[in-house]
C-alpha cells in the first residue's frame, strides 16, 4: 500500500494496493485502516519486532522460486525466458515504464515471463512466472512455500489473471501453485477471480472511506471486520481488555456477550450473567471463573511467581501414574522446514530429547538425526532403548506436553515402515502419557495460555535464557545446518548445544510439571 501523486495536481494522491494487501484486506480490514493511518501519518508506525522466522520462510521461499526459475531455463532455454526487473525508480514514470516492458514481453511471446510487473491507477504487482501454453494463451503460475493450496494464494493468481485480461493478453482458464512439495495445482479462474475482484472492491471502499475522515480508526468500529488474530488486533485487544483475551473464548462467544452489553474481560468478570439474558450453563460458568482468574478477582489455590491457580473438581489428577524409577520424560525437537536435498520430502525429527532418572540422580540421554537415514536410526534407537528399559521397569510411563510427541512418533513409524507395532503398543497400553491433558482438565491459571512455559512459574522460578522457545529451536537448526555446510564446525557445535540445552531444559520442565500435578492430588 503507497500513495503515488495524481497527475492532476488538484486531486488526491493515488492510493495503489497490491494483490498481498487485497489478500490481507479480505482477512482484516482493520488492519488495513491501520496501514493507512500510517501512511497518512496519523498514527506511529508499529515498532516491529524481530522475526527470525519470517526471514526463515523468506529466505526459503525466494530458494524455492530460484529453483523453478532454474528448472524452466533448463526446460525453455534461457534466452526464452524473460526476467523483468525491478523498477528503477517506484514511482509512476518507473512503474509505468516497467509495465510497458511486461506487455511487450508477453505480446512477443517469450515462453516464461519471470517477475511480469503490473502497474494501473490502482494496483502494481509482480507475478512469480507467466508461461506460454500450447493453445497461444498465457498461464499464471505462483511459487508458494506452503504445501498445500490456500484462499490468499488463488486470489493472488486472480490479481494477475485479471490484470492480463485488462491488458488485451490472453488468459489460460487456470492458474497453478508450484507448492513448496514440488507439486503443481491447477485452479479454475472463473471461480477466483470474481472473488477477487469482489474483495479489490471491497477494500479500496473501506480505505477511500477512511481516507476521508479526520481520526484514525479505533477498535470496537463496526464498520471493518477484525480477524483478531494479527498483530494489529492484538495490539488493541491487549489494550482494550477484550473478550477474546479469555483463554477458551471464540469470535462466537465474544460476539453474544457484545450483544449483551459485555465488551471486556473485566466486564465479563463482574456480570451478573443472567441479568444480561445469557442462559447460565456450564460453559459460560467456566468462561466466567476464567476472566476472575485473569482479571484477579476470582477465588484462587495459590500465587507462584505471579501465577495464579485453582484446582477443580475433576478426575484428571486421579488419573496420574504412580511415579516409577524407570519413568521418562520426552520431547522432540523437529523442522517442518528442513527439505531433503535428494528427494525434496520436507521436515525432520532431529532431537529425541529424554531426561531418565539414575542412581546417583538424572540422565538426559539424545538420539540425533539430520538426514532421512539416521531420522529412521534415531526411531529404532529410541525404541530400542525404550523397550530394554521397560524391561527393567515394567511400571513405566513416557511422559510428554501436548499430544505432537504421539503423532510424530507415529508420522515417523508410517515414513519408515519401522517399529509401528511397537508405536502403537505405547501409545495404546498408556505408556505415552500427555500431562497437557492432565493440566487442561485439572486446573486454571491466571494466563490465557496453556504453554509449558507459562505454567513454569508454578513450579520453576528460574527462567529460560538462550533458545527459548519452539521456533527459535526451528531458527537456530537452520543456522545450524548453515554452519555445517560452510565447514563453520565450532560454530555449528556450540548451536547445536545450546538447542540440546533447550531441549533439556523442556524435559527438565515436564518432569517438574508431573511431580508439581501429583503434589496437587494432596
Amino acid at each position: 500500500m503507497f500513495f503515488l501523486p495524481n497527475p492532476d495536481r488538484k486531486a488526491p494522491d493515488d492510493l495503489i494496493l497490491s494483490a498481498s494487501d487485497i489478500v490481507a484486506g479480505s482477512v482484516c480490514e482493520f488492519a488495513a485502516v491501520r496501514n493507512l493511518d500510517v501512511r497518512l501519518g496519523r498514527i506511529p508506525a508499529p515498532v516491529l519486532e524481530e522475526d527470525a522466522m519470517g526471514t526463515l520462510t523468506a529466505a526459503l521461499g525466494d530458494k524455492h522460486e530460484a529453483k523453478v526459475l532454474g528448472l524452466l531455463r533448463d526446460e525453455f532455454g534461457p534466452s526464452r525466458v524473460y526476467e523483468v526487473p525491478p523498477p528503477r525508480t517506484f514511482d509512476r514514470a518507473g512503474l509505468q515504464a516497467r509495465h510497458r516492458e511486461t506487455i511487450q514481453a508477453l505480446q512477443e511471446g517469450y515462453e516464461v515471463i519471470y517477475q511480469g510487473c503490473f502497474f494501473d491507477a490502482g494496483f502494481h504487482g509482480r507475478a512469480d512466472f507467466l508461461i506460454l501454453q500450447e493453445d497461444g494463451t498465457y498461464a499464471v503460475f505462483d511459487t508458494k512455500l506452503a504445501r498445500s493450496a490456500k484462499a490468499g494464494a488463488l486470489m493472488q493468481l486472480a490479481a494477475y489473471a485479471d490484470q492480463l485480461r485488462n491488458a488485451g493478453i490472453p488468459v489460460h482458464t487456470d492458474g497453478h501453485l508450484i507448492l513448496g512439495s514440488d507439486e503443481t495445482t491447477s485452479h479454475p479462474l472463473p471461480e477466483s477471480v470474481p472473488v477477487f475482484n469482489a474483495a479489490r472492491d471491497r477494500l479500496r471502499a473501506v480505505l477511500e472511506a477512511h481516507r476521508l475522515a479526520s481520526l484514525p480508526s479505533s477498535w470496537g468500529d463496526p464498520r471493518w471486520t477484525t480477524c483478531l488474530k494479527c498483530a494489529d488486533c492484538k495490539a488493541e485487544m491487549d489494550a482494550a481488555d477484550d473478550l477474546m483475551l479469555v483463554r477458551r473464548m471464540n469470535k462466537s462467544r465474544r460476539a453474544k456477550l457484545m450483544r449483551a452489553g459485555i465488551k471486556t474481560m473485566s466486564m465479563f468478570a463482574a456480570a451478573d450473567l443472567p441479568d444480561v439474558g445469557l442462559k447460565m450453563d456450564p460453559l459460560w460458568a467456566e468462561l466466567q471463573e476464567q476472566a476472575r482468574l485473569q482479571t484477579g478477582t476470582g477465588d484462587i489455590d495459590g500465587t507462584l511467581n505471579g501465577v495464579s491457580y485453582k484446582v477443580l473438581d475433576n478426575p484428571a489428577l486421579i488419573g496420574l501414574p504412580q511415579p516409577s524409577p524407570g519413568d521418562i520424560f520426552f520431547d522432540f525437537e523437529g523442522d517442518p522446514l528442513w527439505q531433503d536435498p535428494v528427494t525434496g520430502q520436507w521436515g525432520i525429527e532431529y532431537l529425541f530429547g529424554l531426561l531418565e532418572h539414575i542412581p546417583d540422580g538424572h540422565e538426559f540421554i539424545v538420539f540425533t538425526a539430520h538426514s532421512l537415514a539416521e531420522e529412521r536410526q534415531a526411531l529404532i534407537d529410541f525404541i530400542d532403548h525404550v523397550t530394554e528399559r521397560r524391561a527393567t521397569h515394567p511400571d513405566l510411563h513416557i511422559y510428554h506436553y501436548a499430544p505432537y510427541e504421539v503423532s510424530a512418533l507415529r508420522k515417523l513409524a508410517k515414513r519408515y515402515g519401522v517399529m509401528e507395532a511397537e508405536v502403537e503398543e505405547l501409545i495404546e497400553a498408556g505408556v505415552m502419557f500427555d500431562l497437557y491433558e492432565t493440566v487442561k482438565g485439572s486446573v486454571r491459571i491466571s494466563d490465557r495460555s496453556f504453554s509449558i512455559k507459562k505454567l513454569e512459574p508454578l513450579y520453576m522460578p528460574a527462567g529460560r535464557i538462550g533458545v527459548t522457545n519452539a521456533v527459535d529451536s526451528m531458527v537456530q537448526y537452520s543456522v545450524y545446518r548453515d554452519a555445517v555446510d560452510k565447514g563453520q564446525d565450532r560454530v555449528a557445535k556450540d548451536i547445536f548445544a545450546a538447542i540440546k540445552d533447550y531441549n533439556h531444559y523442556d524435559c527438565i520442565s515436564t518432569w517438574k510439571l508431573r511431580d508439581w500435578l501429583l503434589n496437587l492430588t494432596s
